[in-house]
């Protein structure tokens, strides 16, 4: 699953985090209207439905300000990057936390939940591209044909897992790049449940 997030989108999004994170109430779409210079509150409103959609938020109907992020605190935590390329050493920062629900995405657990963002374009075959979020979930038995985050002989690195033969390996999803078959180990640290993309607009 793909969700993609326009600039405006992002933009309401962050607005909305940022008043709420400030201890202020959540905006109306009055407000968001002054906010961006929209004319119409449907603008407005025509946001705050795809973010619910999205999974980013919820709304109580009846209420102005009936708008609430999803799990603010502490959200899924996003950490550094994660090569699409060639391994490199993983990142263990968080470096923000995302107010998504994990389980839009089938993520029963929130505890098992993470993300990670994308470098490099080893994944472009199965439409996942440099800069996107990938939401992993961690501990379910990955199969054959799984993306996956994953440490190859300490390494880090999202691939395709492979299975065959009682072996396990990792695949890219572009000619340009090689089989990876670990020399002492293998270990899966998420399966890929949805990507995030901010589009350029």
């Amino acid at each position: 699953m793909t969700v993609e997030l326009t600039t405006a989108q992002r933009r309401v999004l962050e607005f909305l985090q940022f008043r709420v994170s400030d201890g202020k109430t959540p905006p109306t779409y009055r407000e968001i209207c002054e906010r961006f210079g929209y004319k119409s509150p449907k603008a407005a409103a025509d946001h705050i439905a795809a973010l619910e959609r999205k999974g980013f938020l919820v709304r109580e109907k009846g209420h102005a300000r009936g708008v609430k992020l999803v799990n603010l605190s502490p959200g899924i935590p996003l950490f550094g990057r994660i090569s699409a390329g060639r391994p490199n050493e993983a990142s263990s920062e968080v470096v923000q936390h995302l107010p998504i629900d994990p389980t839009s995405f089938g993520i029963s657990e929130r505890s098992k939940a993470f993300a990670v963002r994308v470098s490099g374009d080893s994944m472009i075959g199965r439409h996942i591209f440099d800069g996107d979020i990938v939401l992993l979930e961690h501990g379910p038995i990955p199969r054959k044909g799984d993306i996956v985050a994953a440490l190859i002989d300490n390494e880090s690195t999202l691939k395709t897992l492979v299975r065959k033969n009682g072996n396990a390996w990792l695949h890219a999803e572009n000619p340009l790049y090689p089989d990876l078959i670990p020399v002492h180990e293998l270990s899966i640290q998420g399966v890929a449940r949805a990507v995030i993309r901010f589009l350029r607009v």
